[in-house]
């Protein structure tokens, strides 16, 4: 319930700019986990499960934007085949 009150609090959907450096393989790392837990929040009780359908859409996008930014969405495509 705090987590959900602090998602619709005033403020909350401004745009920030965020400037990350991190290793391929950690960004690989990153987006395959929070994927794997968007992918879990549909059908559990999760933390993820309060985010709204455009909040989840909008976190895929940063996420297609990390892979794609680190030349890694080929990759990305080819182990999600692959599991």
């Amino acid at each position: 319930m705090l987590f959900e009150t602090l998602l619709s609090s005033p403020g909350m959907t401004d745009q920030v700019k965020l400037e990350l450096k991190v290793s391929r393989q950690t960004a690989l790392l990153l987006t395959t986990a929070v994927k794997a837990g968007l992918s879990a929040a549909k059908n559990e009780n999760s933390l993820l499960s309060f985010a709204e359908a455009s909040a989840s859409a909008e976190l895929n996008g940063v996420l297609d934007a990390i892979l794609e930014k680190a030349g890694l969405t080929q990759t990305s495509k080819k182990l999600a085949a692959l599991g």
